[in-house]
């Protein structure tokens, strides 16, 4: 009998190990695959407000993927997951100056369950926060102010703060940190923008729907931290504000804790 008990208890035993071992070979693996290569476009939004005249170099900065990045029908950033960095410049515009200045550099993306993955972007275009931005209303036609029909990304309809404000579909611009068609369009991109779904466009480049806001456009100098510049007396970036960064270099690495 006790002869029985014994191996009894030893198979359970045996049995509990396999299910720990399989676990943790489980935990282990997931996400070992992890790849970004290099062009790769990531949709975020900045989980936090950053002003140029309050922000110090090197205070932290986060934001979350608002759009599943995918490599070869594989998920590989989770729509939530968070992204780390901090702030490599901030400069309120002085007596003198011509601009105030913030520059941000991301250094890796977190999952939900605490994996970190390095990445190396840089920020190629970023839009105003969704509620900043003319929301259209459904009794409204955006191309003719009838019921009915439907809207452009960036186009008319209600504003959630106030009465309707003029907008305009991306225009082309020159110089490096954008233009405009006229002092009134705050649409100052290079190209690309909001899609139907809300999110910048993978073409989309340079700043929409920020007034006086410009976007160095030259990755090269992103081992800096992309640099955003205004011609306000501070730059003022809301939590919410949309970013689309480019993966700079191809990322090959095991998500540590």
């Amino acid at each position: 009998m006790k002869a029985h008990t014994g191996l009894a208890i030893l198979i359970v035993a045996m049995l509990g190990t396999g299910s720990v071992s399989q676990a943790q070979s489980v935990a282990q693996t997931d996400g070992s695959n992890v790849s970004l290569a290099s062009g790769t476009t990531l949709n975020a939004e900045l989980s936090v407000t950053l002003d140029s005249k309050k922000t110090k170099t090197g205070d932290a900065v986060t934001a979350h993927i608002t759009e599943a990045v995918k490599e070869d029908g594989k998920t590989v950033l989770p729509k939530g997951a968070k992204l780390v960095g901090h702030v490599t410049q901030a400069s309120a515009r002085a007596k003198g100056d011509a601009e105030s200045a913030l520059a941000i550099q991301f250094e890796k993306a977190v999952l939900r369950n605490g994996q970190e993955i390095p990445v190396n972007v840089w920020i190629r275009a970023i839009a105003a926060e969704p509620r900043s931005l003319y929301q259209p209303g459904p009794e409204q036609n955006t191309m003719a102010g009838t019921p009915g029909a439907g809207q452009s990304p960036m186009g008319s309809g209600r504003s959630m703060g106030g009465p309707p404000a003029a907008t305009a579909p991306p225009v082309a611009a020159t110089g490096g940190g954008g233009g405009s068609a006229n002092d009134g369009d705050k649409t100052v991109g290079l190209g690309g923008g909001l899609n139907a779904s809300g999110q910048l466009a993978s073409n989309s480049r340079g700043v929409f729907g920020l007034d006086g806001v410009q976007l160095a456009t030259d990755g090269s100098n992103a081992a800096k931290g992309s640099l955003i510049t205004s011609s306000g007396k501070t730059l003022h970036l809301e939590s919410g504000t949309r970013l689309l960064l480019v993966v700079l270099a191809d990322t090959a690495a095991t998500p540590s804790k």
